[in-house]
């Protein structure tokens, strides 16, 4: 090529203008991309498909209308706190001067009781409290929702509030009047948060509560903690169900009832988001005795087969679903001199694990009341040792 003609092609391309770029429609496309990343992440597998007229509508739009944002929390992820931090995958919130005693996830926000067991709400941008206090919290597997019990000289009150609207949707006495001269074995909470419905266990028994309509029914007459959980309409409870603490034997129906029979051994219940598996584990972080059901166990809810977990680790606890086949767990190392603890991703339907978090923490309690380990993990409670 000679000088002449490689000077008139670079002038020709020079003058030659890019083709206008469509920046909100490249933002747009991204961002569905995102969502629907965002959507299998949760309850992996599970994917919504749109009609070939919903396309067809959209794409005969003459204004395009960006969809919302998504929200920044809506994934389910590897999750963890220690000391003033909240470690959310690769992200970190921090929440100084406070320290994590106990947290819970919402699609908006974490909220986290400090070592004061003050209620605060935590994100990217700061720390807010919303200047009330609580023993433990409840949240939902997804959702903005999260609950808590308030307590008076007369009365428990059981809440729902709204952390994206910022504002409480459920505040009720219903079915807790504290009778005169009555010391309460077992207070009031919050059971479960399960798409709309909040269960509230009362002094007065079992509360399904529809947060839109802010209305509530009895359905079962029984003390506060006899359920240990509801999800996707199924309920783990103690069978029989009154009995001395610690109640350990377990059972799951679509109601509560005392035909049903027991089949699984534990204190807590953590249903899969399809209520496929269950993983029970005693209150209390160490058991001196270490019964059957004094460590996390594992099992598929219509067999009640148990699934065994690697011998490697003792002392496991659960942290919450990533879907219907995998949850987050912190498990102490068996043979470790230190007390190193790792973050597991477990799979449920064989009890293999991989090591998300190798040696995170060192499971070691304070030495005055209340015994908390030095870390928490995403299920509204603190992990303590009573003895």
């Amino acid at each position: 090529m000679n000088n002449l003609l490689r000077d008139t092609l670079t002038e020709r391309a020079d003058s030659i203008e890019p083709p206008p770029l469509d920046l909100d429609a490249i933002v747009a496309a991204g961002n569905r991309r995102r969502s629907r990343r965002r959507a299998l992440t949760i309850f992996g597998g599970t994917a919504v498909t749109l009609t070939g007229g919903g396309l067809a509508v959209a794409g005969t739009r003459k204004h395009h209308v960006p969809p919302p944002a998504p929200t920044p929390y809506i994934d389910r992820r590897v999750t963890y706190a220690l000391g003033s931090a909240i470690h959310y995958g690769p992200d970190i919130i921090s929440v100084a001067p406070h320290k994590v005693n106990a947290f819970v996830q919402t699609d908006t926000a974490f909220v986290f009781l400090n070592e004061k067991n003050d209620i605060h709400v935590a994100a990217g941008n700061g720390v807010r409290s919303l200047g009330k206090g609580a023993w433990r919290l409840t949240g939902g597997l997804g959702g903005n929702f999260v609950g808590w019990v308030d307590g008076f000289n007369d009365r428990y009150e059981s809440v729902v509030y709204d952390v994206s609207a910022r504002r409480e949707v459920v505040r009720t006495a219903v079915g807790n009047k504290i009778p005169p001269n009555v010391s309460l074995v077992t207070g009031p909470l919050i059971v479960a948060l399960d798409d709309n419905q909040a269960y509230f266990g009362t002094l007065d028994g079992l509360y399904r509560w529809d947060i839109a309509a802010n209305k509530g029914e009895l359905i079962a007459k029984v003390l506060p903690d006899t359920v240990r959980t509801v999800m996707a309409g199924q309920f783990v409870y103690q069978q029989p169900l009154e009995q001395r603490p610690p109640a350990v034997s377990l059972a799951i129906a679509d109601t509560v009832s005392t035909a049903v029979p027991a089949r699984f051994s534990g204190q807590q219940a953590f249903l899969s988001p399809g209520a496929k598996y269950l993983v029970t584990e005693p209150k209390d972080a160490l058991i001196p005795t270490e019964p059957s059901w004094g460590d996390l166990a594992l099992h598929e809810v219509a067999t009640a087969r148990q699934i065994a977990l690697p011998y490697a680790y003792d002392h496991v606890y659960f942290g919450q679903w990533l879907s219907d086949d995998k949850f987050v767990a912190a498990g102490k190392r068996r043979f470790s001199t230190t007390n190193e603890t790792d973050l597991l991703v477990v799979t449920a339907a064989t009890g293999k694990v991989q090591i998300a978090v190798p040696a995170f923490a060192k499971l070691r309690f304070s030495t005055t009341p209340p015994r908390t380990a030095p870390f928490s993990l995403p299920t509204g409670n603190p992990i303590t040792d009573l003895y």
